[in-house]
């Protein structure tokens, strides 16, 4: 199964899984932008997925993705997500996976990940016997993608007071994940039983989603190859992903997510244990994804 998967690295430099994605998540055009900044030519990771394809299916990745029965009804619910459509007419249960409590509780019996719960408005006090506990956390929602309605909750007082409406909201506890001035995670994608690509976001703010893209190289220490502030490039090109998912019918509204993006000059130095662990971990994930039965998944929150 195609994913993109996303980590944190923490203060003591532990990966820690922070959501998977499914579909055709976005990783391999940002992977190739940052080795045409770095190498100064394209990565083959294009192609390097097409051989994937064809040698675990014997097709195409188009073929691959329109081998996915429940890709149509994918691409509603994300739109619904974005708040762009009307929820999908069918839900089958592959939709189950863009739940991040269902992806909390598939996953973290085995992957390290931040401890989570469910906020309930109705139950302040355990809200607030958790944030006693972690020290701090975020909130962000259950159905959601771009670091939509994200917050630090540092006290009692940043907890929210609403109903969390039909998208639900998470409270999860708060790994520093940051190297200098920048909040920090790592973009990583698997398929096929393969580690495909990988590489950084950085952000001047909490959260690092489409933030300031990076090339990761192994190394013998965490660093940034460059002081901040970092030079960067920056690209206005239809991504790779794009063009796939949305052929000639591309939302407005995505255009920022789907052209811009800025890239660092500089590269992010990670210990050469910890890089092999993010992507033997990435690879477990993937596995652990294929192989699920779908249908017994745990109910999600629009069931």
């Amino acid at each position: 199964m195609y994913l993109g998967i996303d980590f944190l690295i923490g203060p003591g430099l532990e990966p820690c899984l922070i959501e998977v994605n499914v579909g055709l998540p976005g990783g391999a055009h940002e992977y190739d932008l940052t080795c045409r900044v770095h190498d100064g030519h394209p990565s083959g990771v294009f192609r390097t997925i097409e051989d994937i394809a064809r040698e675990t299916g014997g097709t195409s990745f188009a073929g691959y993705l329109g081998s996915l029965p429940w890709l149509g009804s994918l691409k509603e619910f994300k739109l619904w997500m974005d708040g762009q459509g009307p929820f999908p007419g069918s839900v089958p249960p592959a939709l189950r996976l863009e739940d991040k409590w269902v992806q909390y509780r598939i996953l973290s019996s085995r992957f390290r990940m931040p401890e989570t719960m469910v906020f309930e408005p109705g139950d302040l006090p355990a809200a607030k016997r958790f944030l006693a506990r972690k020290g701090r956390l975020v909130a962000k929602r259950r159905l959601g993608r771009g670091g939509r309605e994200f917050r630090v909750v540092d006290g009692p007082g940043d907890l929210p007071e609403d109903a969390p409406g039909p998208y639900g909201l998470l409270l999860q506890e708060r790994i520093e994940s940051r190297i200098g001035p920048y909040s920090l995670s790592l973009r990583s994608v698997a398929f096929g039983g393969r580690h495909v690509c990988l590489y950084a976001n950085l952000a001047p703010r909490a959260n690092s989603n489409h933030g300031i893209l990076a090339y990761v190289e192994a190394g013998d220490r965490w660093e940034l190859s460059s002081e901040p502030p970092l030079k960067t490039l920056s690209f206005d090109e239809r991504s790779w992903e794009a063009k796939i998912w949305f052929g000639d019918d591309e939302p407005a509204y995505l255009r920022h997510n789907l052209y811009e993006e800025e890239v660092a000059e500089a590269t992010l130095v990670v210990p050469a244990g910890l890089l092999a662990s993010i992507k033997d971990m990435s690879v477990r994930i993937e596995r652990t994804y294929e192989s699920l039965d779908l249908a017994a998944l745990p109910p999600a929150l629009f069931e």
